[in-house]
């Protein structure tokens, strides 16, 4: 009989807006393809800032799910197939992921003990560290199955949080080296798992100029300095910035109280969510990512390697590690902090304005690094990748498991 894992997520596992859930997703889609059982019990809470419906969004990755609709007593449940592995998600409405488990925990939790009794699984693979989540891991402690946790964040940050968990994978050496020292925690490095399929565009014309989810946390006030720069002296340049969390209105209004109205640049444009990251790539020519915040990994960054765009990403975290060699990893100020809210100088996008514009207008320039961007990808070709993530779960069988 082969081994069974149980991805148990508190989110939507086909969240465009959340590396972390499609990471957890292609890890196990990874496993599958080396030969475990894999089922996946999840719910439909995703990050972005506007709700979206579910089963619009399943239905335009062209799945179908199976409707248990909803009761006076508990909320609709999705079940599909999608790459081999079953799926059951928890239709938690318009709930946010740390909101749902108020109104949705019940139910959740009832899936969860019947998945557990049916399935039988040796490892949970997950994430969350919300105290639904924790009450979760400890059930299946009990059961004596093995916890394969993902960190993706400097969330869990608490030596005790880890007493019910067998094994951690972390996507960075930063972020390893981090855990180690601050608690004693150490972990097995993986990289950024990339599903090609949904990242790799089937043609490109590289127009775009692209960040990905203005929010604070990843640079909102530095790219509106640098979206105004580019727009005052680089007009033929086309900006692009894709809503996620960070919206239009957060755009609009971070440059506003700087004194100026990104509106008047007809060369930036600001895109509602995309159902898939290759929807990101098909338009984009260099990809930015001025992360204020120490990013553990940069998957984006990872997927504009996948698609040959070079990516220019800030020297935080694990972002330049992601990078493979590849793109161009540039600073920050060093008082632009998350709690910074007005943008930049002008001064301080400088390096970034010119590393845009060159990357613009010398064609020798841009095909060089679009090379160097398409080596670098192969660390995350899923032949190199799948026998290491085959390894970590074979290995967490191989653990005596904690009392």
């Amino acid at each position: 009989m082969a081994p069974r894992i149980l991805l148990l997520l508190p989110q939507l596992p086909q969240d465009p807006s959340s590396g972390a859930a499609r990471t957890a997703q292609t890890a196990a889609e990874m496993a599958l393809q080396s030969g475990f059982d894999v089922r996946a019990l999840a719910t439909t809470a995703t990050e972005r800032a506007l709700h979206a419906d579910p089963v619009a969004h399943l239905r335009a990755l062209n799945l179908e799910p199976e409707i248990r609709p909803a009761s006076s007593h508990s909320a609709r449940e999705l079940r599909f197939q999608q790459r081999g592995i079953p799926y059951t998600l928890l239709d938690t409405g318009r709930f946010s992921i740390a909101q749902w488990e108020k109104t949705h925990g019940r139910q959740f939790d009832r899936l969860f003990d019947e998945t557990l009794l049916s399935f039988n699984p040796d490892i949970v693979f997950t994430y969350g560290g919300l105290p639904g989540d924790i009450r979760r891991l400890r059930r299946a402690r009990q059961r004596h199955i093995r916890i394969a946790f993902c960190v993706f964040n400097m969330s869990y940050l608490d030596a005790a949080f880890f007493r019910n968990i067998d094994i951690v994978t972390t996507p960075s050496e930063f972020l390893r080296r981090r855990y180690l020292h601050l608690i004693g925690v150490d972990s097995t490095v993986l990289p950024t798992p990339i599903e090609f399929d949904d990242v790799l565009a089937p043609n490109h014309d590289p127009i775009f100029v692209t960040i990905v989810n203005p929010s604070v946390e990843k640079g909102l006030f530095f790219f509106a300095r640098l979206a105004e720069e580019l727009g005052r002296t680089q007009p033929k340049i086309a900006v692009l910035a894709i809503e996620s969390r960070g919206t239009a209105g957060n755009v609009v209004q971070a440059a506003l109280g700087g004194g100026f109205d990104l509106r008047r640049h007809e060369s930036i444009m600001i895109s509602p969510p995309v159902p898939t990251p290759r929807d990101i790539f098909a338009n984009t020519r260099i990809l930015l990512v001025p992360s204020v915040w120490e990013e553990p990994s940069g998957r984006v960054a990872a997927e504009a390697l996948v698609n040959s765009v070079p990516p220019i990403v800030s020297n935080r975290g694990g972002l330049e590690e992601s990078c493979n060699g590849a793109g161009f990893v540039l600073p920050l100020p060093d008082d632009l902090t998350i709690h910074t809210r007005k943008p930049v100088s002008p001064q301080a996008v400088q390096p970034w304005l010119d590393a845009i514009v060159q990357l613009c207008f010398d064609e020798n320039e841009y095909q060089r690094q679009a090379a160097k961007a398409r080596q670098a990808s192969s660390l995350y070709l899923r032949e190199n990748l799948t026998p290491r993530y085959a390894a970590f779960f074979h290995h967490a069988l191989s653990l005596p498991g904690k009392p």
